[in-house]
This record gives structure tokens, sequence and C-alpha cells, in this order.
């Protein structure tokens, strides 16, 4: 029986991604999660990494910060410009940059859900 390859994260989306029968033959190019991220691949690089390092820069260790606060005034209430940051938060996870945390416990960052902080890795 043939080995299942490791899961790999969406380069987009920071989601991840498992191996699937279908991708067989291409595992090796599959880069997104799915047709949305494949059509926004070029919305990855937006600047909110940066913003979000930056503000986790200014605080003391161990502190946190809200995703919001990575956005400038109404965008805030926007919610795919927040995504956004979601999105760029779960790409810093994967880098060993960041962890988000819930509820003061570090969460995956595949599968949370509801409001989180951003930390910087310590």
């Amino acid at each position: 029986m043939p080995q299942i390859p490791p899961p790999k994260n969406c380069e987009v989306c920071g989601r991840t991604i498992t191996w699937r029968k279908k991708w067989e033959k291409n595992w090796p190019e599959v880069k997104y999660c799915g047709e949305r991220c494949r059509r926004h691949k070029s919305d990855k690089k937006l600047g909110h990494e940066e913003k979000i390092l930056s503000l986790l820069a200014s605080r003391a260790a161990g502190l946190t910060i809200c995703p919001s606060e990575a956005l400038e005034g109404a965008d805030k209430k926007d919610k795919e410009k927040m995504e956004e940051v979601r999105q760029a938060a779960r790409r810093l996870v994967h880098a060993g940059a960041i962890e988000i945390v819930q509820g003061g416990k570090v969460v995956d960052p595949s599968s949370f859900r509801g409001p989180i902080r951003l930390r910087s890795r310590a």
C-alpha cells in the first residue's frame, strides 16, 4: 500500500491541505486548498504580515493583539479584510513567528473559530 504524503499548508489562507486521491499524480505542485485561494493568490501579499509583526514587536513579551488592530478605521468592520488578516496570521504561524491564542490557549491555525488573539512566539 502506498504511503500517504504529509499535509501541506495553503499558500494563501494558511489552512492545512490533506492529500487526496485526485492529487496523486501532481501532489508536489498543489499549493492552494481550493478554487477561491487559487483565484485570490495575488491577494496574499497585502502587508498584513508586516503590520502584525510590527504591532507585536511594540508590545511587551507575552502580550497579545487583536487581529483587527492590523486594520485601519472602517476596514475593522469589513469581514473580508478581517479574513485577510486571519489568513496572514495563519501564514505567520506556519512560518514560526507567532501563535494564535483563544481563551488563553494556543489553537490550531486551520481549525479555530470565533474571536482570537495573536501573540509572538516566545
